[in-house]
């Protein structure tokens, strides 16, 4: 069987693994306060049996024992459907107030089934646990215990609460991820596009900036403009190089060509004609180099040969090269050189070749 791997869009990669992150955070944040809502439910609980036992000790060191079994058995008759179980006895043992029938060990459990306990009528429905406490008061023992019922429905109300945001909370999640994805899709395809814009010869075509300066890809951006900039430069350098190649090379080989038909059309060959097409193909090689150490450095690898150099020097020696074929041609050829150094850092042959030009 062949397992086919589909491509999916950056966008839904994205957005599904953000909802997925959110998810699970919000589960996380939502089962923490399910469990502290149930710890300080059931902590309330045994607080309200602390205080009612802290009570029955205020009414019996105040009023006696009679008062004591009376606020007993009155709790225990307002206890509805036995939700609240309370149970006196005395330092013999004997019940002598409360719901619950059947002695209870002691010291109590924390927690009692509610089929464990015989009460005096039907427990409520709802309780499946008593959750218990045993206090002194003078010389009688107070069982109490409080049906688990209560923390029961309050944490249904919370879990129903929590689901629902939960799952709120999970929906604005994908929909914000989707927003994110499509963002972050949209950079994507502009720099895709730019690119292929580029490839294709626009090279004037430039990834849209960003206002964002904390934004990875608008980082990238930017570096990709950089480079595209760099290329351009480079490819514009090249095209210079071709047309100056093909400016200086023109003269030269029409010099040559012309010495070559001279030589071929002569059935005797001038050594001079030859002296001078040898001449003549040397400054051709050495435009060449020259145009080649132009685009190496350019390029930024080839600066070795540059040095600081007097360019008066190199003034005064093309001066020279070039007054013999001046005055050939009726042309009075003078530099006005000043006295203090013109110091330059560059190449010498690059600068000669330079003012060769000129």
């Amino acid at each position: 069987m062949t397992k086919i791997n589909l491509p999916m869009r950056t966008s839904i990669r994205l957005s599904l693994q953000f909802s997925f992150l959110y998810a699970v955070l919000s589960a996380l944040i939502f089962g923490m306060a399910y469990l502290f809502t149930q710890y300080e439910v059931r902590d309330w609980v045994l607080d309200q049996m602390r205080g009612d036992a802290q009570t029955l000790l205020e009414i019996y060191q105040g009023e006696g024992a009679p008062a004591l079994i009376s606020r007993v058995d009155a709790l225990a008759e307002v206890s509805f459907e036995n939700a609240r179980i309370y149970r006196l006895v005395d330092p013999q043992g004997t019940a002598i107030s409360g719901n619950v029938a059947a002695p209870l060990e002691s010291p109590v459990r924390a927690t009692l089934p509610a089929s464990a306990v015989d009460l005096h009528g039907d427990a409520h429905d709802e309780v499946d646990t008593y959750w218990m406490r045993e206090e002194r008061i003078g010389p009688y023992t107070l069982f109490q215990g409080t049906g688990d019922h209560i923390v029961a429905e309050v944490l249904e109300a919370l879990s129903i609460a929590l689901v629902t945001g939960y799952l709120a909370v999970v929906i604005l999640g994908l929909i914000v991820g989707i927003r994110i994805g499509r963002m972050t899709e949209k950079r994507i395809v502009e720099i895709s596009g730019t690119l292929s814009a580029f490839t294709d010869g626009k090279l004037d075509a430039r990834i849209p900036e960003s206002t964002s300066t904390h934004d990875d890809i608008a980082r990238i951006a930017a570096e990709i403009n950089y480079t595209l900039e760099r290329t351009r430069r480079l490819l514009e350098s090249q095209e210079q190089i071709s047309n100056d190649i093909a400016h200086d090379m023109r003269t030269p080989l029409q010099h040559l060509r012309q010495r070559l038909e001279a030589m071929t059309n002569s059935t005797d060959i001038d050594p001079d004609d030859v002296s001078g097409s040898l001449e003549q193909t040397e400054s051709i090689i050495a435009t060449f180099n020259a145009l080649l150490r132009i685009a190496q450095i350019e390029a930024g690898n080839r600066n070795e040969r540059f040095a600081q150099l007097d360019i008066r020097q190199l003034i005064m020696n093309v001066v020279e090269v070039f007054e013999p074929s001046a005055e050939d041609k009726g042309i009075s050829l003078h530099a006005t050189i000043p006295q203090d150094a013109l110091a330059v850092f560059g190449d010498r042959d690059l600068l000669t070749q330079m003012l060769s030009n000129l």
